[in-house]
């Protein structure tokens, strides 16, 4: 599998320096399971830690929130952060009950790729990541989270679609 289509367009000073730091923590993840595969452990704290990273973010995001539960907040506050421009991410869908959301590239993709990972790493590296998506959406009870392709999995995009819950 190929990665060229995980080439970022946008380019700036602020961007591409949180891009750097976002490809030093996908390399500190990469290694630390390699570290940990050496001495016969699991990859499962892996994904312990950063569910437990993105419960963390939930958690700061919800306490700014005037209405916490509400998928209206909700949907009018993710993705307006610094993430936007990383992950250049583009708004599909965005309404009372949806809204689905593309990340154009991947900085974890790109340094995985620069460590000579093979797809197969690639993919399994980023599902172990995304670990921290799924338990920040679980914080929200008014909304479900799919995942609906990755570029790690050979996607041009990743999908990331929530929804109100009925």
């Amino acid at each position: 599998m190929s990665f060229e289509h995980n080439k970022p367009s946008i380019s700036d000073f602020g961007t591409d320096g949180m891009r750097d730091i976002s490809a030093r923590r996908a390399a500190t993840i990469s290694n630390m399971i390699d570290e940990a595969a050496s001495e016969g452990i699991s990859d499962t704290f892996a994904r312990r830690a950063i569910a437990r990273y993105g419960a963390d973010n939930a958690r700061h995001m919800r306490e700014s929130m005037k209405e916490p539960d509400s998928f209206d907040e909700f949907r009018s506050l993710f993705g307006k952060d610094h993430n936007k421009n990383i992950f250049e991410m583009e708004v599909v869908e965005n309404d009372q009950d949806k809204l689905s959301i593309d990340f154009h590239y991947c900085p974890y993709v790109e340094q995985w790729v620069k460590q000579g990972r093979s797809a197969e790493e690639i993919a399994h590296l980023c599902d172990i990541t995304m670990e921290g998506d799924r338990e920040f959406a679980k914080q929200f009870p008014g909304l479900t989270f799919e995942l609906q392709g990755t570029i790690a999995d050979g996607e041009p995009v990743c999908r990331l679609r929530f929804r109100r819950k009925q």
